[in-house]
């Protein structure tokens, strides 16, 4: 097999070990419903229509996704409306499973919900949701909170809601109020005020009101959140789509990281920075899936005559083994060590990263560890005996008050002298997944010793080996680089997938490799791929 061949052979291998498994976009679902609820008492009656009252009532819908070691970070972000005490939510399809709407999002592993408590505060992560009902066509769904975050089955909640308004009395001109976490207006929730502007007709609304049109600025962020009239009552959601034909957001770009991989990109999530028109789903249209989901609504009521279920609370079995899991990081926690924002992605200069994460089982006494590594290298080894309850969340923390380094860390939390969890964060800008990371070692074919202070260089996808030989066009040159001591490279420019590249290695005394199109860095490459050795034969020209 020749060297070219088998440097193919290395990096497809790198490929299929190390890229991730991408999801299918699927056909829009029709509604799904969960099977028929537990019947509920009646809601008390809603606290008074003030800011503050409806600010608690409104919450950030977090999807999670686990990540490889049993750590979990953020995928998206939404927002939301409680319409019941019980913890009924209210949201676009959308925000909480846009697969079903046909949209390649990955599989979301937990729907977390955060609360508000003040409005100078970022929400923090305070319960698990379900979603219970979806309709793609309309952009709605109704998710059910089932346990704290602790992961304790809820039971008996009394939450802030907001009672369901009159959509239909609506008339031009009527205030509407908007809330909801748009992302560009920071980490905590916003308040816009506008006016309905207009009324529009869609063909997937059985109703003579498909949309509300508002003169009020909502950004992406604030799909799924509440629009309110003067009462207080709900009578509209933000959907992020433009209310009637021809109309579109005005000055709508990225520029905020709102996937939290530390760039702001085509990736993120266009935020409007101009005023403009965009639309609300009515209330109205949202009737039939809360009833499906087991909320008998009566609109302008005050209060709604809810029979959704609860689930029961989870027993904990007497002989249950000690367990860790649900790993989150994030920058900052609420007093009671709720997380606020998870992320697996923190910027350079962040002092402080917290890790959260759920326990059962535990006993006084047992034995339990927290190990930090940054780079491969432990830099934290705590040994300690638990002396807390058997079941809930717990945080720990890693601090500088300089700035944590640049680079990748890598917890793990043991019991018993055994790994019970362990998960990774980063520090710093990651590598663009756009891209590939190449790295490599070379080495000599008979002794196998690594070659110091040697060259290696790709040439740009279109340039020809003959050509830059014969013209020694350094334009040509797409990366290049020199192995340190140990005979390790890696190229200082990340390579874009897709493409071809023509590899070149020089050291002194070996004879020179040249190979056209050597690496082929497939667009299903890993964001960081290590090709292996590269052999180069001795000779006595060199360079």
């Amino acid at each position: 097999m020749s060297w070219a061949d088998l440097l193919k052979e290395v990096l497809e291998d790198a490929v299929k070990q190390q890229a991730g498994g991408g999801s299918a976009t699927q056909a829009p679902a029709k509604p799904r419903t969960m099977p028929g609820p537990k019947p509920l008492p009646q809601a008390p009656p809603p606290k008074g229509g003030t800011v503050g009252d409806v600010v608690q009532a409104v919450v950030q819908v977090v999807a999670l996704r686990q990540q490889f070691m049993g750590g979990m970070s953020s995928a998206w972000t939404g927002s939301g409306s409680i319409v019941h005490p019980a913890g009924i939510v209210l949201t676009n399809c959308h925000v909480a499973s846009p697969r079903s709407m046909g949209m390649s999002a990955p599989p979301a592993d937990r729907m977390a919900i955060a609360i508000t408590e003040n409005p100078d505060d970022a929400p923090a992560i305070s319960y698990f949701a379900e979603v219970v009902a979806t309709d793609p066509e309309l952009d709605l769904a109704v998710m059910r909170i089932v346990s704290d975050v602790r992961g304790k089955a809820v039971q008996n909640l009394n939450l802030p809601y907001l009672p369901i308004g009159n959509s239909d009395s609506l008339r031009l001109g009527d205030k509407v109020s908007i809330y909801g976490y748009p992302g560009i207006g920071g980490e905590t929730v916003t308040y816009t005020a506008g006016n309905v502007s207009g009324f529009s007709h869609d063909k997937a609304a059985q109703a003579s009101r498909g949309w509300i049109k508002t003169d009020a600025t909502i950004a992406g962020g604030n799909s799924g959140g509440a629009a309110v009239n003067d009462a207080g009552e709900l009578i509209g959601i933000p959907t992020q789509a433009a209310a009637g034909s021809g109309v579109t957001p005005v000055d709508a770009r990225p520029v905020l990281d709102t996937n939290q991989d530390g760039r702001i990109d085509h990736r993120d999530t266009p935020m409007a920075i101009g005023g403009f028109i965009n639309g609300l789903r009515p209330v109205s249209l949202a009737l039939a899936l809360l009833r499906e989901a087991g909320l008998d609504v009566k609109p302008g009521s005050g209060r709604p005559a809810a029979r959704p279920s609860t689930p029961a609370p989870r027993p904990m079995p007497s002989s249950a083994q000690p367990k860790f899991s649900e790993l989150l990081f994030s920058t900052s926690v609420a007093d009671d060590g709720r997380p606020i924002n998870p992320t697996s992605i923190v910027p350079l200069g962040t002092d402080t990263v917290y890790a959260t994460f759920e326990y059962e089982g535990m006993t006084p006494g047992t034995p339990w560890s927290a190990v930090w590594m940054s780079n491969g290298q432990q830099i934290i080894a705590q040994e300690n005996t638990w002396d807390e309850e058997p079941q809930g969340r717990k945080a720990v923390k890693i601090s500088n008050k300089r700035g944590l380094p640049e680079g990748e860390y890598h917890l793990v939390l043991g019991i018993g002298g055994a790994v019970a969890l362990e998960g990774k964060m980063l520090v710093g800008t990651p590598v663009d997944e756009s891209d590939s990371e190449v790295s490599g070692r070379l080495v000599d074919s008979d002794s196998n010793s690594v070659l110091a202070g040697a060259m290696v260089l790709v040439l740009k996808p279109d340039a020809s080996l003959h050509e830059f030989l014969s013209q020694q066009d350094q334009s040509l040159v797409f990366s290049q680089t020199n192995t340190s001591s140990d005979g390790r490279f890696t190229f200082p420019q990340q390579l874009p997938k897709g493409q071809a590249y023509s590899l070149l290695a020089f050291a002194r005394g070996y004879e020179p490799l040249a190979i056209e199109s050597a690496l082929r860095v497939s667009a299903g490459a890993p964001e960081k791929a290590n090709i292996g050795d590269i052999s180069l034969n001795r000779s006595g020209r060199g360079f």
